[in-house]
């Protein structure tokens, strides 16, 4: 049965107890059962009652999918779907959207389910361990001189604008070279989600490349989905990748794999770093683009990179790092180049995830593409970008609540890069060259 379009809300899960304190009381109950140890049951109940808080901060607007960056609060959405579907406990409610008329399900669930609902749902967690990482190919891959790459970032929802997205890409008469996901399978990238919020919906383009970056989502499961389903799918190596032409050479870079667990903020360990300094040094004078699913630095979160900026300093300061697109933020922004570093920054995590509009409509808009960009001000380290910022008309019933969907077309050519950022119908909002 499909479980794309089911929603699990923190209000779904605790609507059937009459406080917080008895859901609590009943997971515990359940936690005991299914763990043998009582002080890792205890741990177990504390990692649960963070990822509860987690999903409630997370919650936007009744019956509107959202899930939290945290492990337990996304795997416990995972599980509840699954039962819901196993045990035929999903509610049917439809909502109007711009293309007609939706249907979307709803966990229903008893007191009378919970504690073996919740004792299956930590038997399931004890189990999971972490995928293993291969190396990634030693030289960059060859493609065209003259390309255009799709770029969808955190676009595994399988709801909202993401299928549309996926259409118009299909649709376009200016063919692609290579699609590229920057991450996140929502809840927590399960098979049963990539199959179905994934694969589902992914715009196969005939001749193009196919490659996907690990996300803190794909991670929550141990990453198998990811390593052990996407990656053979779209016939890639590693997590991380590179590809080259005469002019241009594209890394894709894992920085979830090890990060810390929640994974809000990004992670470059050694194996990268030592690979990278292979692919740079084989690079010549070609211009490097950096792709990744977490931020280096950001104007609308409290994220401050993680690693990122200090692992890769040495090729920042190097002056090799032209351009850098990124996830994880469910927004678009285009930052300005780098004051210290020169770069072109670029936030494509806008794909298909439902994110609360940041109150923008007082800061100045663009002279060129119209009020639905505002310009932010530079600020702890972070360049001025302009925002992208309309209501998702995607999101059915609160559409003024939600950041606008969309994705990225690149184009490269000869010694420039073309960027249109576009509305999920294949509208250019913003058009520009990177020289």
């Amino acid at each position: 049965m499909p479980t794309f379009n089911t929603i699990v809300s923190y209000d779904s899960i605790v609507r059937p107890f009459a406080d917080r304190d008895q859901l609590l009381a009943r997971t515990h109950e359940a936690a005991q059962r299914a763990i043998a140890d009582p002080a890792r049951a205890v741990w177990r109940m504390e990692q649960f009652a963070a990822g509860l808080d987690a999903l409630q901060k997370a919650a936007q607007a009744p019956r509107v999918l959202h899930t939290p960056r945290d492990p337990m609060g996304a795997l416990l959405q995972t599980h509840l779907a699954r039962q819901g579907a196993k045990e035929n406990k999903l509610e049917e409610f439809l909502l109007h959207a711009i293309e007609g008329v939706k249907e979307f399900l709803e966990v229903r669930f008893s007191p009378q389910d919970w504690v073996g609902w919740a004792a299956s749902f930590f038997t399931w967690i004890e189990g999971i361990d972490k995928a293993k990482q291969p190396a990634a190919d030693a030289a960059a891959a060859v493609v065209p001189n003259d390309f255009a790459a799709g770029i969808l970032g955190d676009w595994g929802s399988g709801l909202y604008g993401a299928p549309v997205c996926a259409r118009s890409i299909i649709e376009d008469r200016d063919p692609y070279g290579m699609l590229l996901h920057l991450g996140d399978v929502y809840y927590a990238a399960t098979s049963e989600e990539v199959q179905d919020r994934f694969f589902r919906f992914w715009p196969h383009a005939p001749g193009a490349i196919n490659r996907a970056l690990n996300g803190n989502h794909e991670m929550y499961n141990g990453g198998h989905s990811y390593f052990e389903e996407i990656l053979p799918n779209f016939e890639q190596t590693s997590s991380y990748f590179a590809l080259q032409n005469d002019r241009w050479v594209l890394v894709g870079l894992d920085t979830s794999y090890t990060a810390a667990f929640g994974g809000h903020e990004g992670n470059i360990d050694d194996k990268q770093v030592e690979w990278l300094h292979g692919i740079v040094a084989a690079a010549g004078d070609r211009k490097l683009v950096l792709f990744s699913h977490h931020q280096p630095f950001t104007l609308l979160d409290s994220n401050n990179g993680g690693n990122l900026f200090a692992r890769l300093k040495e090729f920042l300061e190097a002056g090799r790092v032209f351009a850098w697109y990124w996830g994880h933020e469910h927004y678009c922004v285009l930052y300005d180049a780098h004051p210290d570093y020169g770069f072109h920054g670029r936030c494509i995590g806008h794909g298909g995830i439902p994110e609360t509009r940041k109150a923008l409509t007082d800061l100045p808009q663009s002279t060129s593409f119209g009020s639905q960009w505002r310009r932010v001000a530079a600020r702890n380290g972070a360049p001025a970008a302009w925002v992208y910022d309309k209501a998702n008309v995607y999101v059915p019933g609160f559409e003024g609540q939600f950041a606008p969907h969309g994705y990225l077309r690149l184009e490269f050519q000869g010694p420039k890069i073309a960027e249109f950022v576009r509305t999920p119908e294949g509208a250019n909002v913003w058009i520009g060259d990177l020289v």
